[in-house]
């Protein structure tokens, strides 16, 4: 029972072998491999055959029975039969037994067969009487087999290989053209009642590709016909012009319908007919066309929608109306300044408020006056002299101990005026009513000022939107091109490789990056992208691409991922950090941060807070914080430092201040730009060791309304440091008068190239000249830029 199962077992694999040999994908290669045998050139070159044998039998050994009706093809035509028996015979023994484990790419596959088809005819030459003409012939045959291997490359995959391609590139549209005009010319001779099957044929050929693919698609497979069909007749050139022009006619009038397309074949034929022979008799029968047309209406729906997916090169999906286009750009724009506009307005409102200078203005001090009078002179006896009698000098007393409570912050008796000592009498009330009212203007007067720095701040807000906007409406305006000829490759590969993709946009922006977005369902987290998409974009476009967020899209509620790629930076940056705090306590005051903007931008940032503790890490927590999601957002970094200033003004009433030090390095460029807010210097270490010093000039964040921002760029170079730290660090030497001098001599003896090993050296040495005491927190970032192979 076990042998007759195993058996069994046999017999069912040599039966799918038998099966798959008569199957209807083999029947078609015989066909196609009949036609193409019969394919005859310049009165008895048979070459098509020859290059379709070799390269269907180097793809699958069983190919090899083609052969067979490649030969009966060449037997039904006036070739030389024994001299291509002897062609395919070596093409067979050499591709089948003597090179058989060699895998070839087409250009070594078609050098070899053309080779063999060389070397075979010019051995059955010399066994045979010939002529300088026959060698001649014979080598242009070993070239149009070398020729016609390349363009079998780009159709027969399409033909052998099980894939649901739904699109097709537009060399190979027009490979599969000729492939099919080549089996056109196969059919040479062949009367069908009277009519000629090649015109017929060639007809139906011509009208399938015009009506699907529009008249460029069908002037080109026209002429393709054209000229492989006239090839076989030397005297009958002026058919290339009659299919050509039958088939820019067909394509033009396609939209009206299938009868139209028909009709522009009748047309061009008439008109080409009356323009060379001057007559009625034409050059292609009518009832040739009437024929072809038949079977073109007659062609069932679902092939004709199957043929057009392949042939159409502009499916609605992916054609962009370049008017509708523009008028939705314009209507954005148009939007985009008025909100823009409206946003300044808003923020010139808030910034007219003007701030409040004194805590008593000379404005109010009537008022306090008067209040102090109906308080405590309203019901005193001596009214009459202090305010009818002498009014004057009343009052001024009154003025110079609102004055005197301003400047000293409380009124006494030892410093009340003179006047109003000798004569008042109830001078230690109106004492205590002054200081009383002083109190209170003083408190509007630090709630007017809060009132003022938030102002402040809602007008710079509305300022960096105003901004954003105006940016927006540049990008939007600027010279972007979208690439359609890249989509199009790239829809080919994806198709190719069998990834399902559903929309991709490629555009070229105004410094030449491309930037490419890819619609496609998602992949549930197993790195689609980087194993399969990304390598397929690369070969295709010829550039690096990186994903432009590093972390992956894992798809939204409609179930699909999209993958954004942009051209991946000239250089790299990588970042080492040391930190320590204030007796190696958990909570540090310094805060960082390194992080990827847009635009191919990376952003390195150090804060310090004042202080140490709980409230410097607040201080330096929410100045780092605000700095990532500000510039993250594509604020630009005045208007963000602005804003953190603002905020750190407004937070409390007590003073709340901390350093920002920022560096922006863009990554194509290789320049870094530094922004030092009340920051200690930086360093850059080059590759030949020498080190520069970028100073500070502005005060930390938080203690003044308008701070000054003063930034400086450097070029970098590919292995060069950047070198950040708080003041703890570059602090803890108190000999040297330029507390810069001896961290430079420091960097300079580091031989290490290692960013980290950098960072922990320069703290560690830090450490060591405070002779191991660590009295303020301390923090060194260094960062590495160097170039992408």
């Amino acid at each position: 029972m076990e042998k007759f199962n195993i058996g069994y077992k046999r017999l069912g694999r040599e039966e799918g072998q038998i099966y798959s040999i008569i199957s209807k994908d083999f029947l078609l290669l015989n066909i196609l491999a009949f036609l193409l045998g019969r394919a005859s050139i310049l009165n008895g070159l048979n070459p098509f055959g020859v290059a379709y044998f070799t390269t269907l039998m180097t793809k699958d050994k069983k190919n090899s029975i083609l052969g067979l009706s490649i030969l009966l093809g060449i037997l039904t035509t006036n070739a030389d039969k024994y001299r291509y028996m002897l062609i395919l015979g070596l093409n067979f023994i050499v591709f089948r037994y003597i090179v058989k484990n060699i895998r070839f790419n087409t250009s070594k596959l078609a050098f070899l067969t053309g080779s063999i088809t060389f070397f075979s005819g010019v051995l059955y030459l010399f066994l045979t009487e010939f002529y300088l003409y026959d060698l001649f012939m014979t080598s242009f045959e070993s070239i149009i087999v070398f020729v016609f291997i390349y363009i079998l490359s780009y159709s027969i995959p399409i033909l052998t290989v099980k894939s649901n391609r739904k699109i097709l590139s537009n060399e190979e549209v027009i490979c599969i053209a000729i492939i099919l005009a080549v089996s056109v010319l196969g059919l040479s001779d062949v009367i069908f009642f009277g009519y000629d099957l090649k015109n017929i044929v060639g007809i139906f050929i011509i009208l399938v590709f015009a009506y699907n693919g529009g008249a460029a698609i069908g002037a080109a497979v026209g002429v393709t016909i054209g000229i492989i069909t006239s090839m076989s007749t030397v005297d009958t050139p002026v058919i290339i012009g009659i299919y050509g022009f039958s088939g820019l006619l067909a394509g033009i009038f396609k939209d009206v319908g299938k009868v139209t397309s028909a009709l522009g074949i009748v047309l061009s034929n008439s008109i080409l007919t009356f323009y060379i022979n001057g007559s009625t008799e034409t050059l292609v029968q009518f009832e040739e066309i009437v024929i072809a047309f038949l079977i073109f209406i007659l062609l069932p729906k679902s092939v004709s929608e199957y043929i057009n997916k392949f042939i159409s090169l502009k499916s609605d999906g992916f054609e962009i109306d370049k008017v509708y286009s523009e008028r939705i750009k314009k209507l954005m724009l148009r939007q985009l300044e008025n909100y823009s506009l409206a946003f300044s307005e808003l923020a010139v409102t808030y910034s007219k408020i003007a701030e409040k200078e004194k805590v008593v203005e000379q404005k109010e001090i009537t008022n306090i006056i008067n209040n102090i009078a109906n308080s405590i002179c309203l019901n005193c006896n001596m009214k009459r002299s202090c305010w009818n009698n002498c009014f004057y000098s009343t009052y001024n007393a009154l003025v110079d101990s609102i004055t005197l409570v301003e400047a000293k912050g409380i009124l006494d008796k030892n410093n009340v005026p003179d006047y109003l000592r000798k004569r008042c009498l109830r001078l230690e009330k109106l004492i205590n009513i002054i200081n009383s009212a002083y109190e209170i203007y003083k408190i509007d007067y630090k709630w007017n000022k809060k009132l003022f720095e938030m102002r402040q701040l809602v007008s710079e807000q509305f300022n960096g939107i105003s901004q954003i906007l105006r940016e927006l409406s540049k990008e939007i305006s600027s010279n972007i091109e979208f690439k359609r000829d890249v989509e199009d490759a790239l829809y080919v590969a994806f198709d190719k490789e069998g990834i399902i993709i559903d929309k991709i946009t490629v555009l070229e922006n105004e410094n030449g990056r491309f930037e490419i977005d890819i619609e496609k369902k998602k992949c549930f987290d197993r790195e689609i992208c980087e194993r399969r998409i990304i390598p397929i974009v690369k070969k295709v476009i010829g550039r690096e691409v990186v994903h432009k967020n590093r972390n992956c899209n894992k798809g939204n509620e409609n179930g699909s991922c999209l993958i954004q790629l942009v051209e991946a930076q000239k250089y790299k940056v990588n970042t080492g950090v040391a930190k320590v705090s204030k007796d190696n306590y958990y909570i540090s005051g310094d805060n960082y941060s390194f992080m990827d903007l847009d635009d191919n931008k990376y952003m390195l940032a150090l804060s310090d807070g004042m202080g140490t503790g709980e409230k410097a890490a607040k201080e330096s927590v929410a100045t780092i914080t605000l700095l990532e999601q500000l510039l993250g957002a594509g604020f630009n970094k005045n208007i963000a430092i602005k804003t953190i200033n603002s905020v750190l003004m407004s937070k409390s009433l007590d003073e709340a201040f901390s350093t920002i030090d920022l560096s922006i390095v863009d990554l194509y460029s290789g320049k870094v730009e530094f922004i030092k807010i009340g920051a200690v210097p930086s360093f850059i270490k080059r590759t030949n060791g020498n080190v520069e010093v970028i100073h500070a000039s502005s005060l930390p964040v938080g203690i003044v309304n308008e701070i000054a921002i003063d930034s400086k760029s450097v070029k970098l170079n590919s292995g060069d440091f950047i070198i950040t730290m708080s003041d703890g660090v570059l602090d803890v030497d108190k000999n040297f008068i330029d507390k810069t001098n001896w961290m430079v001599e420091l960097i300079k003896d580091i031989n290490s190239r290692n960013p980290q090993v950098i960072a922990d050296s320069i703290l560690d040495k830090a450490i060591e000249r405070n002779n191991n005491k660590i009295e303020d927190d301390m923090t060194v970032l260094v960062t590495k830029i160097w170039k992408r192979r």
